[in-house]
């Protein structure tokens, strides 16, 4: 049956490489448009000024969504064990926390300073420097920790060439994190970001040393 690859008991077939590619980067559009969804929940924070757990801008089921969508594709395509993919799926939600944070903690050092002055059009231009710059920091950080959590299933994620890949893909897409802010449209960031990563996993996961 073509379903068979789906059972508990079939050993997981890896697909060519532009059809892996190609379909984990609609797993990550598809997560991306999940993670846009508006949160239910409030606002949650460890401490008052502390982590980040739920925001507007960065919601729980963002995170949640990935990491389920990157921990199924290494289900489907890597390995049956599920303690592994568990991992996968724990890594890459404490890689998306550690992105908002990061992005976060970085606004909020720049905002506050004194970088460009105290002249008219100073504040906005340390808002615009500190988006771009945290947008690329955290989907390095991010990216990198989803290639971290990918590579306990996926030996070939752990090459040094696969994972940087991963990284890179990260970052380009971090760069939307400025747009995104501007426009207030969380999806400008989340499908792009999540498919690149997405598909950099997914091509290094048929990449040959």
């Amino acid at each position: 049956m073509v379903w068979d690859f789906l059972k508990d008991d079939a050993e997981p077939r890896l697909p060519d490489r532009v059809r892996i590619v190609l379909a984990m980067a609609a797993v990550g559009v598809l997560t991306g448009l999940i993670s846009s969804l508006p949160t239910p929940l409030p606002s949650i924070r460890l401490e008052d000024d502390g982590l980040i757990i739920n925001a507007a801008s960065s919601p729980l089921h963002a995170g949640l969504a990935f990491a389920a969508g990157i921990a199924l594709c290494m289900w489907v395509w890597v390995t049956r064990e599920v303690g592994k993919c568990l991992l996968t799926l724990v890594l890459v939600f404490l890689g998306w926390l550690a992105a908002v944070n990061t992005a976060n903690d970085l606004y909020q050092a720049l905002v506050g300073s004194t970088v460009f002055g105290t002249e008219t059009g100073a504040k906005e231009g340390r808002e615009a420097m500190a988006l771009i710059l945290g947008g690329v920091l955290a989907g390095a950080v991010g990216a990198g920790l989803a290639a971290f959590g990918a590579g306990i299933p996926a030996r070939a994620i752990r090459r040094p060439e696969n994972w940087t890949l991963v990284v890179l893909a990260g970052v380009v897409a971090g760069i939307m994190l400025y747009p995104a802010a501007q426009l207030r449209l969380p999806f400008v960031i989340f499908v792009p970001w999540q498919a690149l990563v997405a598909a950099a996993i997914g091509f290094g996961l048929t990449r040959r040393p």
